[in-house]
């Protein structure tokens, strides 16, 4: 067949795909060098003047969507009998196959992709365009599985054109697993019958499973018309309440229980997909609020105390070190002065004219402070003249000169002793470091203390605190339960002028819409009413209950 080497001016590469009406054929536009998709009817339809005229509105409508998420249509015509249309071609996979090969899809995905679909819908509908054929292998999945582009309007419509939006019992269009209840029955359709079909699709990418599993064409349009599917979290525990009730208003059988336009779907969208990120993912809060908040508060104000306490110790420590460290070196020095002249006056005899005896009598009796471990005087040789420990007499000994240190041993603080202007030996004083550990431990322990006191404070504070907030909020829940089981015949009662006071105002006003209305609209219009009555009214003030 010629759509086999050429379609007009577009060599024919290979076939990519089929479809009910047409066969879709890579190709390559020698006008700009460029590979495009072409879809040409396929010859049995090619008499039918009806069907050709639809394939070509195709081509007419969707050609004037330029959206980022739809498939972009560049050419449409006829050539050689063969009526086509070229299109962008794209690098991805049909969504039906993703979802047959992986099964169901992450909620953060069906989110991502879900809303980028609504969006381009809006858009769509927004230039009366409706696709009237939302289905799974109608959206391809390219950009490695993070962009979603609408294509095939394969049986789109004119909405201006009232005589063309409307489908003759006996030719149904769009894919019957998909259809709206208004397409099955062959009813006047608009856009929101996009809005079902797109519900469908979602349910499967939430599941798995086809919202309406029927296998034949009779048994499908009765589901379709008149059975709701599974729910979805007897099957998929972990899929969000949001999630859930926005498929669920989707899959409305009644056009005016869906959401009014696709905008309205893609904002809801994204704000579940807020509201997951703001949950981390969308993990389950477990906690109540009353042990959440102590939690919370607890552990900022442990973090925060553990870094201002380890702060205060490090200067602390260091306040008491250099304390400790003036102290032994003073001390060291007194001990240098009053030994220089009895070193002096021995180093200048002989060896058996020298008496070390009041040296050796002066250690001993500095030694007896209970805080001194040792104290050792060498003269210029480096021998051992006097020393707290009698062994050491006589012996070598070389320490670093004139330094103050702490050790595992303890204080050690080295001195020269000087005598007119020369050298004649080293002081060398080891101090007990107990008292200085004995003091860092108490501060240690004192903060420490003070730290756990201010924080179960802050955890009381902020548990009283949470209490006191769950209470009105327990009373606002209870009254909302009251209202979606349909009674309204009562008001909530308070004295409060703050955030709480105004929303238990609004759904004080929500009550009185409810009331008014009486059985005139469903009571979930007018619980949807509350969301947006939660800024402060005009004026607030007690309701007695009814």
């Amino acid at each position: 067949m010629s759509e086999h080497h050429r379609i007009g001016r577009y060599r024919i590469d290979a076939p990519i795909g089929e479809g009910a009406m047409a066969n879709v054929f890579l190709a390559h536009d020698p006008s700009i060098g460029r590979a495009v998709a072409i879809k040409a009817l396929k010859p049995e339809y090619r008499g039918d003047t009806a069907l050709v005229d639809r394939f070509l509105a195709e081509a007419r409508a969707a050609g004037m969507l330029s959206h980022s998420h739809i498939v972009t249509i560049y050419d449409v015509g006829e050539a050689d009998g063969v009526p086509y249309i070229a299109m962008e071609h794209l690098q991805g996979r049909p969504l039906d196959d993703i979802l047959r090969d992986e099964g169901r899809m992450t909620v953060e995905r069906v989110l991502s992709l879900g809303t980028q679909v609504a969006d381009a819908l809006a858009y769509a509908h927004g230039r009366g365009v409706i696709h009237r054929d939302v289905k799974p292998s109608n959206i391809l999945i390219c950009d490695h599985g993070r962009t979603a582009k609408l294509l095939d309007f394969g049986i789109a419509r004119i909405e201006d054109d009232l005589d063309a939006n409307r489908t003759q019992v006996g030719q149904v269009m769009g894919t019957p697993r998909y259809m709206s209840p208004e397409q099955a029955m062959g009813l006047s359709v608009d856009a929101r019958s996009d809005l079902f079909s797109l519900g469908a699709v979602f349910y499967e990418m939430v599941t798995g499973k086809p919202a309406f599993p029927g296998t034949g064409l009779a048994t499908l349009a009765i589901q379709i018309a008149q059975q709701d599917p599974a729910p979805i979290r007897g099957q998929v525990r972990e899929c969000p309440r949001g999630l859930c009730f926005i498929i669920d208003k989707l899959l409305a059988k009644k056009p005016g229980d869906r959401f009014p336009d696709a905008a309205r779907l893609a904002e809801a969208l994204k704000r579940e997909g807020e509201a997951m990120t703001q949950e981390s993912g969308g993990a389950r809060q477990a906690l109540a609020l009353r042990f959440k908040l102590p939690l919370v508060l607890g552990a900022t104000a442990t973090v925060a105390l553990a870094l201002g306490v380890g702060m205060v110790l490090d200067r602390q420590n260091a306040t008491i070190t250099d304390m400790a460290l003036t102290s032994g070196a003073s001390m060291t020095d007194f001990v240098a002065r009053n030994t220089a002249l009895k070193i002096a006056d021995n180093a200048g005899l002989p060896a058996e004219q020298q008496d070390w005896l009041p040296l050796q009598a002066f250690v001993e009796e500095a030694a007896k402070d209970h805080n001194v471990r040792q104290i050792i005087i060498a003269d210029d040789h480096g021998v051992v003249r006097a020393a707290a420990d009698r062994a050491l007499l006589g012996s070598r000994h070389r320490a670093s000169v004139d330094q103050a240190a702490i050790g595992v041993d303890g204080l050690r603080f080295t001195r020269t002793v000087h005598y007119a202007g020369a050298d004649f030996g080293q002081v060398d004083i080891v101090m007990d470091r107990g008292p200085l550990d004995a003091a860092m431990s108490r501060t240690r322990t004192l903060l420490t203390a003070l730290s756990l006191f201010v924080v179960g404070v802050i955890a009381l504070i902020a548990y009283l605190s949470a209490r006191e907030l769950s209470l009105p909020l327990r009373r606002l829940r209870t009254a909302i339960d009251e209202a979606a089981g349909g009674n309204s015949e009562f008001r909530l009662s308070h004295n409060r002028n703050d955030e709480l006071g105004h929303l238990f105002d609004a759904f004080n006003q929500m009550a009185d819409e409810m009331e008014a209305r009486s059985v005139g609209g469903p009571v979930g219009d007018a619980l949807a009413a509350l969301r947006t009555r939660i800024a402060p009214p005009a004026t607030s003030g007690d309701r007695e209950a009814a």
